[in-house]
């Protein structure tokens, strides 16, 4: 079996877990915020930002995997126990509630993750257990039932077609994905406005030219027959 270990190791960066891959952009820009660390915690950066979006869309990523695990881990020990993951959800049972939808008991959801984590022990999770290879694809969707009640819907609905289709796509991550739609998204968009424009430029030059009929066929333009 895979062997697991405490809390406290899962503070370390890049040791162990046999785990050669090469670091990404992504990896390199995530590293260096968690480094430096918040500078000011009125207001976010456009470093902060942008760290923020990288570990929101792409969850399977190992520094976004720590990054969510602190955001839970309130009493620092290293494991996630019940409380802590009841105290978050309880926001999302409220959401759904006021949005009309079927609500997901917390026991319910919590036995559907440990079932695709499937922890070294079941009375807490720790950050080795998110970081498992089999389980890395789907791991960020207990962290997506805490803080992403749309994410966590999409999960729950999820076409299993769909998601045979995006494990055979030609992205890596789940970031060159977002990246990838929204790009695309932005673009659409930006062509639509650039006809919209062109066709109010048309209407306009239509205007003029049927005003200028009117002008015309009141005799006080251009040239015209005497009446006598």
């Amino acid at each position: 079996g895979t062997s697991h270990i405490d809390g406290a190791g899962g503070k370390e960066e890049g040791e162990g877990g046999g785990n050669d891959q090469q670091s990404s952009p992504t990896d390199d820009q995530q590293t260096q915020q968690q480094q430096n660390g918040p500078i000011n915690r009125d207001y976010l950066s456009y470093e902060d930002f942008i760290f923020f979006m990288l570990s929101e869309e792409d969850k399977a990523n190992e520094i976004s995997v720590r990054y969510w695990f602190t955001c839970i881990d309130v009493d620092g020990d290293g494991k996630l126990n019940n409380m802590e993951m009841r105290s978050f959800y309880a926001v999302q049972l409220h959401r759904m509630q006021c949005m009309g939808h079927e609500i997901v008991p917390f026991e319910d959801m919590l036995c559907q993750m440990i079932d695709m984590i499937k922890p070294g022990n079941n009375d807490y999770l720790v950050v080795e257990d998110f970081l498992q290879v089999e389980c890395a694809q789907v791991s960020g969707a207990l962290f997506d039932a805490l803080f992403n009640l749309n994410k966590y819907l999409q999960f729950e609905q999820r076409d299993p077609f769909m998601e045979r289709q995006k494990r055979e796509d030609e992205f890596e991550t789940d970031w060159d994905r977002f990246a990838c739609i929204d790009y695309n998204r932005l673009a659409m968009e930006e062509e639509a406005r650039e006809e919209e424009a062109m066709e109010i430029d048309w209407v306009t030059v239509d205007d003029e030219d049927d005003d200028g009929d009117d002008f015309n066929s009141l005799g006080l333009g251009g040239a015209s027959e005497a009446p006598f």
